[in-house]
């Protein structure tokens, strides 16, 4: 009886020893970004990282560098980190749900449509709000929201305005300020009297490329783009989207961190630590436009007056208080008013979404662990 015990335990010793050496096996991490100064914590986090590291043991340590890095946290590797540029819109999530990449940096409004599609992602913090504009090419007679709705009511021929994918965040709002003017817009010309073309040009970097060729007349879409073609002379910004009317997107969230369930589940250990990183990213870029500025023209390739221009059109925050679940509340009311939302979210209030969609329990232990170190230094 003693001899059985004791080998039980034995056994039992051993495969807790052999669960433990398991779970401290570091982890293959994806990352990805669509590849502009929305996701600047990233960029941040990247470059200075060691420096970082000083005040909460978290570091990210290059391989080969925007590629490939170690995560480690006191010296002890736990994941490694590929990090990726995927498309914007709909394609930073649909490379979430098919396991291209495990954790993504996007559109709030393409995350919220992946989740209604019944895609395995989830919202997992806030990063970053507004810095989206409408532009239009100079020689277009209205230099205001005012003159264009003006322009639009009577125009004779449809006025083409570009958007980067179906449900990118600047399309959202600017289709709901078209709604809230009553001026007709579509991507179908059969469709009746449009006055407004909605031109889906695929992709950020076709922007500026289809207005130059004369292919929109304007288009709403995210900064640095419009500070990119304002530096070669292909355009005139007519206002931030955040003041078109009825006004409810002031300050809008833009861009999110979401996350494969899996992830979440599996991997958490090394997304919290991602979390700590881009925590303590934002702070930097809040307060030192400089190194803010080399970070988005090191990863982005644009030039320095570009980031100048641009950053400074976005607020970076990442903490989901209650003024944050207000704007989330607007987002939804404009998804499901433009009919974006057809499945698990549809009609849903805000808190009911919270529990679909969300997932900021990681990102809360991530804060706790930022705080906590800082309290004891």
């Amino acid at each position: 009886m003693h001899k059985t015990t004791l080998t039980t335990n034995l056994g039992a010793l051993a495969l807790a020893l052999w669960t433990s050496a398991l779970a401290a096996e570091p982890v293959t991490l994806r990352v990805g970004h669509v590849g502009h100064d929305h996701h600047l914590a990233l960029f941040v986090a990247a470059d200075r990282a060691e420096q970082y590291a000083a005040e909460t043991g978290i570091n990210l340590k290059p391989v080969e560098d925007q590629k490939r890095y170690e995560l480690l946290e006191d010296g002890r590797k736990i994941a490694d980190v590929e990090v990726v540029t995927v498309g914007g819109g709909s394609k930073m999530p649909t490379a979430l749900a098919q396991g291209i990449i495990e954790v993504g940096l996007g559109g709030t409004a393409p995350v919220l449509a992946a989740v209604d599609s019944g895609a395995p992602v989830r919202l997992i913090a806030p990063l970053h709000h507004k810095g989206d504009m409408f532009v239009l090419r100079p020689d277009f007679p209205a230099k205001n929201w005012q003159e264009f709705v003006a322009q639009a009511k009577q125009a004779q021929e449809p006025i083409r305005i570009g958007y980067k994918s179906p449900v990118a965040v600047a399309k959202v709002i600017f289709e709901e300020a078209l709604r809230h003017e009553g001026i007709p817009f579509g991507g179908d010309l059969s469709g009746g009297d449009i006055k407004v073309q909605m031109v889906n040009v695929k992709g950020g970097g076709k922007l500026n490329v289809s207005l130059g060729q004369g292919l929109i007349d304007g288009y709403a879409g995210n900064n640095p783009f419009p500070a990119i073609g304002l530096e070669k002379g292909l355009l005139r910004i007519v206002c931030d989207l955040e003041d078109l009317p009825a006004g409810n997107f002031r300050n809008h969230p833009c861009c999110c961190v979401a996350a494969h369930i899996d992830a979440l589940k599996n991997k958490a250990e090394a997304v919290e630590a991602l979390l700590v990183l881009l925590l303590q990213a934002t702070e930097t870029i809040n307060k030192n436009l400089d190194a803010a500025v080399a970070s988005a023209t090191k990863w982005i390739g644009t030039s320095e007056a570009v980031e100048r221009m641009s950053i400074p059109t976005s607020a970076y925050i990442m903490e989901p208080n209650a003024e944050w679940h207000g704007y989330m509340k607007t987002w939804l009311d404009a998804m499901n008013g433009l009919g974006v939302f057809t499945g698990t979210l549809a009609k849903r209030s805000e808190p009911e979404v919270a529990t679909l969609a969300y997932d900021l329990s990681i990102l809360k232990k991530a804060e706790a662990r930022l705080a906590a170190n800082r309290g004891a230094q």
